[in-house]
């Protein structure tokens, strides 16, 4: 089973990879990065802060919409059309195949998320070496350290969502597919915002809160500067524990799929 999962996920690779969607957004999403430094003209003393979240998102973004139509295309169309049976004709354990996908789909997103997430690092230290003529010791504490903590914490929404993606690809067309993402992300990241309007409302509509804590990821704890206000310097066991969210419910989604 794991080596058809492998081959599955190869194939999976190869296939998106030759798409001109997946060069499209690759390269948009990084024109987009060295775009947003004409946005910040007039940030006086904010430009760094303000092309790192506008690169962050924009990496975000990108990625999962990259996810949602590359599971669309490797999923809902091999089921419309009828392919998958052949697949399925094969002695292929049923649990490898979205496994295997999902995996691929992953892989796929990791080499644009590391184009993209390298071409924000590399363009934030040519513009932090200009502006003060600092040394690499300091670009590494100022930009380098805290931009990759925050891609690392990106990724795991992403990886998140990749499942997400994944999962409704077997049962959805494309269109909503992406809806559904984009309605599961932006929720995902306004928990905390809704549980607030809850508690102010009393402890009678605790229950709802609770439910859409269990049908929707809890994305907004992934945002550094949300982990940041909440519980002060970030450390590797938070980390950790954020990983091992990522990674359980990653696990419900393809057990459920």
């Amino acid at each position: 089973m794991n080596r058809c999962i492998f081959i599955i996920a190869g194939n999976t690779v190869k296939e998106i990879t030759r798409q001109t969607l997946f060069y499209l957004i690759t390269c948009g999403g990084v024109l987009l990065i060295f775009l947003s430094f004409s946005f910040t003209l007039f940030a006086f003393g904010e430009e760094t802060r303000m092309i790192k979240e506008m690169g962050v998102s924009t990496i975000t973004i990108c990625c999962l919409y990259l996810a949602s139509l590359s599971a669309a295309n490797t999923m809902s169309k091999e089921i419309e059309k009828g392919t998958i049976m052949t697949l399925l004709s094969k002695p292929v354990d049923k649990s490898a195949i979205p496994l295997g996908k999902f995996l691929g789909i992953l892989v796929t997103v990791l080499l644009v998320f590391m184009i993209m997430g390298l071409s924000l690092i590399l363009s934030l230290c040519i513009k932090e070496s200009f502006d003060y003529h600092t040394g690499l010791l300091a670009i590494f504490e100022r930009v380098v350290y805290p931009t990759a903590l925050q891609l690392i914490f990106a990724f795991l929404q992403i990886a998140i969502m990749c499942a997400i993606a994944t999962a409704g690809s077997v049962y959805m067309s494309m269109i909503s597919n992406l809806c559904c993402c984009m309605a599961i992300y932006i929720t995902g990241n306004l928990i905390n915002f809704f549980q607030g309007i809850l508690q102010m409302n009393g402890g009678g509509a605790q229950w709802y809160f609770m439910l859409l804590f269990i049908l929707f990821p809890n994305l907004e704890v992934f945002s550094t500067p949300g982990v940041e206000n909440k519980f002060g310097s970030l450390d590797l066991i938070h980390m950790g524990l954020l990983a091992i969210y990522a990674i359980l419910y990653i696990m419900f989604v393809i057990v459920l799929t």
